[in-house]
């Protein structure tokens, strides 16, 4: 075997060993995050990410969905529901699903990453654009809604069963025309 093709295997297993690992440290660690940057990447791509919020101790216990209300200059309105795991199919979900979850559950949602609310709002503009071609949009509204999974040892609901009953709070509005 030659020498660049065992340099290149050799980096090949070094690189998904490291990926293998990248689940197993800690995110908000300088040092980790300078190391992984390219491995990070990687797994942001192919959706294969991991995060500790999904494990014990404490997995998260908010149920989270988006909506978006866009306001047109003739008085009309259209609502876009941004793409809920639950309403998908099984194809759907491989698809982009998990990817919607994930980014509405752990970014969008929180106030921290209130610099991703203008594109949020855009991309919900251009969802609704084939439906609303010829309107002029003057605003969109960003609601956020949640419900919080019960403790088991309180409330206990059988598998598949949904609560209904869910919290809003509009958290943005983009002005389109000012």
């Amino acid at each position: 075997m030659t020498k660049p093709k065992k340099v290149l295997i050799s980096f090949f297993i070094l690189f998904n060993f490291m990926a293998m690992m990248r689940t197993h440290l800690p995110i908000d660690q300088t040092f980790f995050s300078s190391i992984y940057r390219p491995v990070d990447s990687y797994l942001s791509f192919f959706s294969i990410y991991q995060d500790w919020v999904m494990f014990a101790p404490n997995p998260s216990k908010i149920n989270v969905h988006l909506t978006a209300d866009v306001e047109f200059l003739d008085g009309s309105q259209a609502h876009y529901q941004f793409p809920r795991s639950s309403k998908l199919n099984i194809l759907e979900k491989y698809a982009y699903g998990e990817r919607f979850r994930k980014i509405i559950s752990e970014a969008i949602r929180n106030d921290s990453h209130s610099y991703m609310w203008k594109d949020t709002a855009k991309f919900a503009m251009r969802k609704l654009k084939d439906e609303n071609f010829n309107k002029i949009p003057l605003r969109v509204h960003l609601s956020r809604h949640w419900n919080e999974t019960p403790n088991i040892d309180t409330e206990f609901r059988s598998h598949g069963s949904k609560s209904s009953t869910y919290a809003s709070y509009r958290f943005y509005t983009h002005e389109v025309l000012q």
